[in-house]
């Protein structure tokens, strides 16, 4: 009779092992499922901030030859002006470099 019991304690004791075991292994498999979908969303996140920056950068590179092409023309039809303006854009960049001193 001893044997029977010792029998259903260790039955018991096997079943209580297993049903932990399934819990713990569906813990892990949540937990390994939550992990790739953040990844994939980082890395989603990642490109289209990708993205963005290449627009950002071919934005300003246009505004940036637009400008350039604007004051070389600029200079082309107004060299004495253009010249006032450096020498006066040099004195005042003279002036405060002075004045810190």
């Amino acid at each position: 009779m001893a044997t029977g019991i010792k029998n259903t304690t260790e039955s018991k004791a096997h079943e209580k092992v297993d049903s932990a075991a399934k819990v713990a292994h569906k813990g892990v498999d949540s937990a390994a499922e939550m992990k790739e979908q953040s990844q994939e969303r980082i890395e989603e996140v990642a490109h289209q901030i990708s993205e963005q920056a290449h627009k950002i950068a071919e934005t300003a590179k246009s505004q940036s030859e637009k400008v350039s092409s604007a004051v070389g023309e600029y200079a082309k039809e107004h060299p004495v002006k253009t010249i006032g303006i450096a020498f006066l854009a040099g004195a005042l960049a003279a002036s405060f470099l002075c004045k810190r001193k």
